[in-house]
């Protein structure tokens, strides 16, 4: 098999009543039927260096089928699928999650489509900088403010309404990319929202709206200086919704929507994006 299957870290995995019960970082699968206790072993012994007929080889009772299926139920990928750059400096985790949804069999050409992907950055650079770091790890062409054809269009605020706001969402009226918006606050984050190409709301509909009902939304209006304790979940949060969005794995969550997080509270709010009537940017893009 050309395939080099490595299981989703940190994993664990045991033989509970006959059956295989395997714990990744996003789900809990329980495995049934025969050879439950060949593909543990399967799972032990994954490396995402060894290739599947060679891993078949050393592991007794197992076969093709035992790999298909750790595949199929999402426990394992291909580890072809994480770009050498983002798996060197340790990365490789925040690509994981949009792997289950894309297949294993298309595992193998995401680094291609990672290095042909282009975002488009405005707004605050600085409180996404390792956010940037991270997609140029993983060889996608990150640009500060218009380029030709991006794929995303990252607007990172400092205020929110703040001075790019309007460039930002007339570039992605204008074009087929998938706009993100995301600022960090003094308690936590704001990610959203995210509107693709078809979206049937605009930024401007989410301000507009906010204007002509002050009680339905508020805006931050304070910036958050230094690096709060909460930098590095930020960071690897917005990264992973990016590399979902170039993936074509947007979450469900976030469509036309946003997520208002509360590092101190642990609360998450998603109010959701509502388009204005003769919206005079979306009605006409």
């Amino acid at each position: 098999m050309d395939s080099y299957p490595a299981t989703y870290s940190p994993t664990g995995y045991g033989i509970h009543d006959g059956e295989a019960v395997v714990r990744t970082p996003h789900t809990v699968k329980t495995l049934q039927g025969d050879g439950v206790e060949p593909t543990c072993a399967l799972l032990a012994a994954m490396d995402g260096t060894t290739a599947a007929s060679d891993l078949i080889d050393q592991v007794p009772g197992s076969d093709a089928e035992y790999i298909d299926r750790l595949y199929a139920a999402g426990v394992a990928y291909d580890a072809r699928a994480i770009p050498d750059g983002l798996h060197a400096e340790g990365w490789g985790r925040l690509l994981e999650p949009a792997l289950p949804a894309l297949g294993h069999t298309n595992h193998h050409e995401i680094p291609a489509r990672l290095e042909a992907s282009a975002v488009a950055v405005f707004g605050d650079r600085k409180p996404v900088s390792g956010v940037c770091s991270r997609l140029q790890a993983a060889g996608v062409s990150v640009a500060d403010g218009p380029a030709d054809d991006p794929d995303v269009i990252l607007l990172s605020e400092q205020l929110e309404r703040g001075e790019s706001w309007i460039d930002a969402n007339e570039e992605w009226a204008a074009s087929s990319a998938t706009l993100l918006t995301t600022r960090l606050t003094e308690t936590g984050w704001r990610l959203g929202p995210v509107l693709t190409a078809d979206a049937r709301a605009c930024l401007n509909c989410v301000y507009q709206r906010v204007d002509a009902n002050k009680a339905g939304g508020q805006l931050f209006t304070d910036v958050v200086t230094g690096d709060p304790p909460y930098m590095a979940a930020y960071t690897d949060t917005v990264t992973e919704l990016l590399f979902r969005t170039l993936l074509g794995a947007l979450p469900r969550y976030l469509d036309e929507q946003f997520v208002v997080y509360d590092h101190y509270e642990g609360s998450i709010e998603t109010p959701r994006v509502f388009a204005s009537p003769n919206c005079e940017v979306c009605d006409d893009a």
